[in-house]
């Protein structure tokens, strides 16, 4: 990605905000000085994950959790629509299936299609 610098050396200030990211209950946020700042950093940090699963690429074996991954994907990185109130705010949030609300399905519509089939003949 052109426009920043590459070396793993720049990514310092970011590691230490995924680290704290990693350590709250929920996540983060990080309010930046403008929305251009924001997409910026939001793409920076992408650029980070990015690097850092290729190093887990090389530092683990194929059959290992971690090959080609990294702990901070556990992490979804958002900025709010440009004119929101807060689109200058980085939220960074852990994924959990406590985010949404899960529901079973059941009654005759969620039947197997054999079941179902059956019935009709």
């Amino acid at each position: 990605m052109p426009g920043y610098n590459k070396s793993p050396y720049a990514f310092d200030d970011l590691r230490e905000i995924f680290e704290r990211a990693m350590l709250s209950e929920h996540g983060i946020k990080i309010v930046c000085k403008s929305r251009s700042e924001a997409i910026i950093t939001r793409s920076r940090m992408n650029y980070l994950r990015k690097m850092d699963r290729k190093e887990n690429a090389i530092t683990y074996q194929s059959d290992h959790p971690m090959h080609m991954r990294s702990v901070w994907d556990r992490l979804v990185l958002r900025v709010p629509a440009k004119g929101a109130p807060d689109e200058t705010t980085i939220y960074m949030e852990k994924r959990s299936h406590e985010n949404f609300i899960i529901e079973d399905l059941s009654g005759p519509q969620f039947e197997p299609l054999e079941e179902a089939g059956r019935k009709n003949v």
